[in-house]
């Protein structure tokens, strides 16, 4: 009994141990990959982390940025792990891993060229780009063919300038300088004429007496002028550019010109989507006229002034030579000053009255174009082009700094808008790289905005 006993003892503690050995592999290989797959489903979890914390910082794009400019960026300020935990505890994770960022994606320059043509693709299509360059070069071509240039040249560069300049912008009248002329001319025959000859001496000084800047018939003012044409031919090529390059450079011209801060408010005047640019950057800034001349905001304001009245006084030019009475008494007060100069000089300057007249005509569109500055610095539009009362061409201050644009390098352009927007906005990004550690292993997660890719 005893030895039967022990036999069966001895039998069944070894298929125990077997079993235990046996179970012990099992419940080893089952834990190993219960951790496996449990350090798998955290992984993922920490990978679907990531991707909820990259999306939730490229969702919190600047929404005045978009909505004025039509850009996706963000800045770093405000980037925190706050989602990338809240995640991991919606899954019932202990969020056990640290979030780096180990890159970001700057907004470039090229990024705001894509950004302006994306911008325009809807709404270009209801802003005439091409019209308000196309009205400006018929208006110098038209002019050309007149030969006024031409003889307004001619006349800058005689002695009878200088005698224009002295008799209109001097504290003597015509009567005076009449007087100066002796019995070359009668005084009595000529008092209409110097009563118009006074005339313009007084619009003169009233004009200018307005203006934070003086005017003068001289060479260096002719010499300014034609700069400002040459200048302004740049933009007429541009009509005739592919149909490709042609739009981005009017997308970006326009994008400068009307939707960004500038010294002189038209009425009601506001960035494109009609955000009030106090509400972006405070006080009044020059900002599209900084873009057109690379200058602070005095400076670039009296630049681009300086090029409105350029082109006010050929706008002016055309007008008095398609209106006949003015024509006439510009003619008639040419014959008279010719005369003057002539006796003046002693017989040393006689210049051809055609060309005294192209003179004075320019005068004249001085001044006039000083009260249409005036107008348009009051936020109204001044007239290029009318005829039989009629206004055919006006232009808004916005008008004329989309031509300028016109007439600026779009690289220079582009720099510019692009270093105002990020002085208003801060350092912006359009993607960005983050990273999480968890027992050796790091998970990380790229992703930037489609518009840029």
């Amino acid at each position: 009994m005893d030895k039967f006993y022990k036999h069966n003892k001895t039998k069944h503690g070894a298929a125990s141990v077997f079993l235990a050995i046996i179970m012990s592999a099992v419940i080893f290989i089952e834990c190993t990959f219960v951790i496996f797959v449990w350090n798998l489903d955290y992984a993922l979890s920490v990978n679907t982390a990531l991707k909820s914390q990259v999306d939730t910082i490229l969702c919190d794009y600047n929404r005045l940025l978009f909505d004025v400019y039509g850009i996706y960026a963000f800045t770093l300020d405000g980037v925190d792990d706050y989602c990338f935990r809240k995640a991991l505890e919606i899954n019932g994770l202990e969020s056990k891993a640290e979030v780096y960022i180990t890159d970001s994606s700057k907004f470039t320059t090229e990024d705001l060229r894509k950004a302006i043509n994306s911008y325009y693709w809807y709404r270009g299509s209801g802003i005439a780009f091409k019209k308000l360059v196309e009205g400006y070069a018929d208006l110098i071509r038209e002019i050309d063919e007149k030969g006024y240039l031409n003889k307004i040249g001619q006349f800058m560069q005689s002695p009878a300038a200088e005698y224009v300049s002295k008799l209109i912008k001097g504290s003597d009248s015509a009567s005076d300088w009449i007087e100066k002329a002796g019995d070359l001319l009668n005084a009595g025959d000529l008092i209409k004429e110097a009563a118009d000859i006074d005339s313009l001496m007084d619009d003169y000084k009233d004009s200018v007496k307005d203006l934070e800047f003086d005017i003068d018939i001289d060479i260096a003012e002719w010499n300014g002028l034609l700069s400002t044409l040459t200048r302004l031919e740049n933009a007429f090529d541009v009509v005739s550019d592919s149909p490709d390059a042609l739009a981005e450079k009017c997308f970006i011209s326009h994008y400068c010109a009307y939707n960004f801060d500038c010294c002189i408010s038209p009425k009601g005047d506001a960035s494109i989507n009609g955000t009030d640019f106090k509400s972006i950057h405070g006080s009044k800034r020059a900002d599209s006229e900084y873009m057109i001349t690379g200058l602070g905001d005095y400076p670039a304001s009296l630049e681009v002034s300086v090029l409105i009245v350029h082109v006010l006084i050929v706008a002016n030019i055309l007008k008095d030579y398609a209106n006949e009475e003015i024509r006439n008494t510009i003619s008639v007060i040419a014959e008279v000053i010719s005369a003057i100069i002539l006796a003046v000089s002693e017989g040393t300057v006689d210049i051809d009255p055609r060309l005294i007249a192209a003179g004075i005509t320019l005068y004249v569109a001085m001044v006039q174009s000083i009260n249409d500055y005036l107008c348009i610095a009051r936020g109204e539009r001044a007239v290029i082009f009318e005829y039989d009362n009629t206004r055919i061409v006006t232009y808004s201050y916005r008008d004329f700094l989309y031509l300028f644009c016109l007439c600026t390098k779009e690289d220079k352009l582009i720099e510019r808008c692009y270093e105002v927007i990020e002085r208003d906005f801060g350092d912006l990004y359009k993607g960005i790289s983050l990273e999480a550690v968890y027992k050796s292993q790091t998970y990380s997660v790229t992703k930037s905005y489609q518009l840029y890719e």
